[in-house]
């Protein structure tokens, strides 16, 4: 199954699979809406998972992340079909 992915979504990318576990569980601790899913060919380039969440919540997102000590590696959103930096 393909995730729908809208113009609103951000797209977070990680350098490890162990980063991105530990910012899953941090927010979800945290109450933040967000899907984990396989990163897109030709953005992964460390970890082959990524974080889709609302680009509302992006304060509350790194915010909740700098305070655990996960650092992001990149930002994008889908606009008709391409991915860009956000």
């Amino acid at each position: 199954m393909i995730p729908v992915v809208s113009e609103t979504d951000l797209l977070a990318l990680f350098e490890t699979g162990h980063e991105v576990l530990k910012a899953e569980k941090v927010l979800k601790q945290a109450n933040i809406s967000m899907r984990l899913l396989p990163a897109p060919a030709g953005l992964a380039t460390g970890c082959a998972l990524a974080i889709l969440f609302a680009a509302e919540q992006r304060p509350s997102f790194e915010a909740e992340l700098s305070a655990a000590g996960v650092p992001q590696k990149a930002l994008f959103r889908k606009v008709q079909d391409i991915w860009s930096a956000a």
